[in-house]
C-alpha cells in the first residue's frame, strides 16, 4: 500500500516540501520506479521557475495578498457604470425603433401626397400617331 502512495508524492518531492523522513523513504521508492524517476524529471523546468520566482519576489510580499480596501467598491461601481451604459443603449434603441415605426410611414404618405400624375406621352415614327396617357390615385370604397 505504500508503493502506491510513494506515486502521488512526486510533486511534493520534486518541489522540497517533504519533511526528512518522508523525503527518504521517497527515493527509495524512486530507485524502484522509472516512472516517478521520470515524473520529477519533468517536474524539474516548474520547479525551477518557481525557485526564480522566489528568489525575485521581495520577502515583504505576501503571495496571497489582499486587495486595498478600496478595489471592491472601484470595480462594483464599475460594473455599475457598465450596466448603465449598457441599459442606454437599449433604450436608445428601442427609441430609434419607436421613431422608425412612427415616422416612416408618415413620411411615405407625405412624400406620395403632393405627387400629381406625369402624363406620358409618345409618337409613332412611321405613322404620326401620337398618344398621352395621364395615370391618377383613385380612392375606392
Amino acid at each position: 500500500m505504500r508503493s502506491l502512495e510513494s506515486h502521488g508524492d512526486v510533486g511534493a518531492y520534486a518541489l522540497g516540501v517533504l519533511d526528512e523522513a518522508e523525503a527518504f523513504r521517497f527515493e527509495d521508492h524512486l530507485m524502484e520506479c522509472p516512472r516517478c524517476a521520470a515524473q520529477v524529471t519533468e517536474f524539474g523546468p516548474a520547479t525551477r521557475q518557481l525557485m526564480l520566482y522566489r528568489q525575485a519576489t521581495p520577502r515583504l510580499v505576501h503571495p496571497m495578498a489582499r486587495p486595498g480596501p478600496r478595489l471592491l467598491d472601484r470595480l462594483l461601481s464599475e460594473v455599475a457604470g457598465r450596466q448603465r451604459a449598457g441599459r442606454r443603449r437599449v433604450l436608445y434603441a428601442v427609441a430609434a425603433a419607436v421613431v422608425c415605426a412612427v415616422a416612416g410611414p408618415g413620411a411615405v404618405l407625405y412624400a406620395h401626397q403632393g405627387e400629381s400624375a406625369a402624363p406620358l406621352t409618345a409618337t409613332d415614327a412611321r405613322t404620326g400617331v401620337w398618344a398621352r396617357i395621364t395615370a391618377e390615385d383613385e380612392a375606392w370604397g
